[in-house]
């Protein structure tokens, strides 16, 4: 892992954090044992565009990528419209209609042909949060907007589980990129009677930059960070969503804490993985963060995580997902801004 360069966090506030604490308070990663079930990976086509804090989900074989931060001007990150797919079949990239907002730190969800992308920040960072969410229909290339979220949210989670949308989770800040608080609010919306937005248990440890899934008819709220603090604030924390009785259940923590994993975070087979992000570590007497290269997977059948073969190189916010047997993993950032490199794994 190297160390991470903050470029989408506001610095480091002074002031106490207004988010509940998490359950693992020390911020210094668990070292896990060797890893026991290996990943093979492969280079692949690179991306259209280097960037990180993406949008992305495979849809019919193909991995599809909207949006995120494309380059750094001044150290600030600049943010793009720009959608793309790649095939695996061919290696090979094409490129769709542009998103109707320029977004980055969107929830992403697939139900069959389409997909959803909910809350985010707009435009160039600091911008602000959005309510904003859209039906991509990966069959006709054409957005279309849903009724918004009860509030603006950026970095939330976003998973279809049966014929709901459920969103959790996200923070909110200032026009000047200063954190306000994170959200516990956790909404559904009927992909049947897609009318309004109801809502359901909130949060338990409210949170942003986090990873979800759905595996086994359950939610999965994994890790995540407190309000902008990439450099001490990522978390262990995974909470698990039953909908037939509306409740959060913890579960096994992460080996090490991590955040920005909203895209990165998928199921293959039986098993979820979380693959890079952001974790944290202590340097030269100090806590900071690091860019990770780690993988790891989780069994709900026995409740534990197991590393896998790390990715080639470390990566912040990449976009993810399972095609088949095989993961795929696109963009992301690195200590010096971002890459458009694409691996597969299986």
């Amino acid at each position: 892992m190297t160390l991470l360069l903050a470029a989408c966090a506001a610095p480091t506030p002074t002031a106490p954090l207004t988010s509940a604490p998490s359950s693992t308070p020390d911020p210094t990663p668990i070292p896990a044992p060797a890893a026991t079930a290996p990943l093979s990976w492969s280079e692949l086509a690179p991306s259209p565009t280097a960037l990180y804090e993406g949008q992305g989900a495979a849809v019919n074989g193909r991995l599809y990528v909207f949006g995120g931060f494309d380059r750094n001007v001044d150290d600030q990150p600049i943010a793009t419209s720009a959608a793309h797919v790649y095939d695996p079949a061919t290696n090979t990239w094409a490129t769709l209609h542009d998103i109707p907002d320029v977004v980055t730190h969107a929830g992403v969800a697939v139900d069959g042909s389409n997909i959803y992308l909910a809350g985010g920040f707009v435009g160039d960072h600091p911008g602000p949060q959005t309510d904003h969410v859209w039906r991509y229909d990966s069959t006709a290339d054409r957005w279309t907007a849903l009724p918004p979220l009860p509030g603006a949210r950026g970095a939330g989670a976003l998973v279809r589980q049966g014929r709901d949308l459920h969103y959790f989770g996200g923070t909110e800040r200032t026009v000047d990129g200063d954190y306000l608080h994170d959200d516990a609010d956790h909404v559904i919306l009927s992909l049947d009677a897609p009318t309004a937005w109801r809502a359901a248990a909130p949060l338990p440890n409210p949170r942003n930059h986090l990873g979800a899934a759905v595996l086994g008819g359950m939610i999965y709220a994994v890790g995540g960070q407190h309000l902008g603090n990439e450099a001490y604030g990522d978390l262990t924390d995974v909470d698990r969503y039953d909908p037939a009785t509306d409740t959060w259940t913890a579960v096994s923590p992460l080996p090490m804490p991590l955040g920005h994993i909203t895209s990165s975070t998928v199921v293959l087979g039986s098993r979820l993985l979380v693959i890079g992000g952001v974790t944290l570590a202590t340097h030269a007497g100090a806590v900071e963060g690091l860019e990770s290269d780690e993988v790891m997977a989780y069994d709900p059948a026995t409740d534990r995580w197991s590393p896998l073969t790390p990715l080639p190189s470390p990566r912040q916010s990449p976009v993810a997902d399972t095609i088949g047997n095989t993961v795929v993993v696109t963009t992301g950032s690195t200590a010096v801004g971002p890459v458009d490199s694409t691996w597969s794994g299986h």
